[in-house]
């Protein structure tokens, strides 16, 4: 049996490795799309993402929109574009922890609401997880990083 599956696990490695530089380049291009999104959703509607941040308790609310904005948006470019990409990717991913703690606090729920925000939680720590394994792979050929050592 192992003999049957040997083959066919090394054309897929094969065809897999062929492609690594283009699917990284997929996967930084899904991780950041959100980030920049939520970036410029919070940057147009500038106001209602204070009153956002205040009801979460935040105590400066537009300090800390000012920051959300920025890591969100140069974060997600960094990591599209490939430059200073170890880097954003751990800030992003450290970014998204701290986020979702403040945003989604599952255990203050109950009911729906908490299978709700546990769901988000989780998606959240996925986003994490997709970012620890780019700060492991690097951003791969097509970056600006790997411009800039050839």
């Amino acid at each position: 049996m192992s003999e049957l599956r040997s083959p066919q696990m090394s054309v897929y490695a094969a065809t897999v490795s062929a492609h690594s530089d283009s699917l990284l380049l997929v996967a930084r291009l899904f991780l950041s799309v959100v980030f920049l999104y939520s970036g410029v959703v919070k940057l147009v509607g500038w106001q209602a993402a204070i009153s956002e941040f205040d009801l979460l308790g935040m105590p400066v609310p537009a300090i800390a929109v000012a920051a959300t904005v920025a890591v969100q948006l140069l974060g997600g470019l960094a990591i599209i574009l490939g430059w200073q990409f170890r880097a954003a990717a751990a800030a992003l991913a450290a970014f998204t922890v701290v986020a979702t703690l403040i945003g989604h606090p599952f255990w203050a729920f109950a009911g729906v609401e908490f299978q709700r925000q546990l769901t988000t939680a989780l998606e959240h720590l996925a986003i994490v997880g997709g970012f620890l394994l780019l700060t492991i792979t690097g951003p791969g050929r097509f970056s600006l990083q790997a411009m800039s050592r050839a």
